[in-house]
């Protein structure tokens, strides 16, 4: 089950090309069409680096949406943490802090001293969860990346 990074930036293919500035900000400044397609860019960069790296990584949305599950990610997923609708969806044992943990890093911030929950990891034995706010993505609202999911097995 292979998830795409999906992106609501293929909307701008085919449009008529940007201008090379925004008018409100003055010559050299990046145009406002233009920018969509630079942070749909830098999230896929985001996620080529961290399957380079053999991290296993699921890349969230602002609404808590799966952008991206990399098949390190996915071969961890389980009855701890599994992947229903688009969405990531905890197991009985992390159901109340998990959303805590989404809920804050959705926002920008994070939880307490509780940063990161063990579950229980596909395929056996348990992974920890860490889920980490995207450094300025709820700041822009071209942006769609807003947090990333690790998982690493213990």
């Amino acid at each position: 089950m292979a998830v795409a990074y999906q992106s609501a930036y293929s909307s701008h293919q085919g449009a008529a090309p940007a201008p090379d500035h925004d008018s409100a900000r003055g010559p050299g400044a990046p145009a406002g069409g233009l920018a969509p397609l630079l942070e749909g860019a830098r999230a896929r960069g985001v996620a080529d680096a961290l399957e380079m790296a053999g991290q296993a990584a699921i890349l969230l949305g602002g609404a808590g949406d799966v952008l991206h599950a990399g098949p390190v990610a996915q071969a961890l997923l389980g009855e701890g943490l599994s992947l229903r609708n688009g969405r990531l969806v905890p197991g009985e044992q992390g159901a109340g802090w998990f959303g805590a943990l989404m809920e804050s890093a959705l926002v920008g911030a994070t939880h307490g001293n509780r940063e990161e929950l063990t579950l229980a990891a596909g395929g056996g034995g348990a992974m920890r969860v860490r889920i980490l706010p995207f450094a300025g993505g709820q700041a822009n609202p071209a942006q769609l990346l807003k947090a990333v999911v690790l998982l690493d097995r213990v």
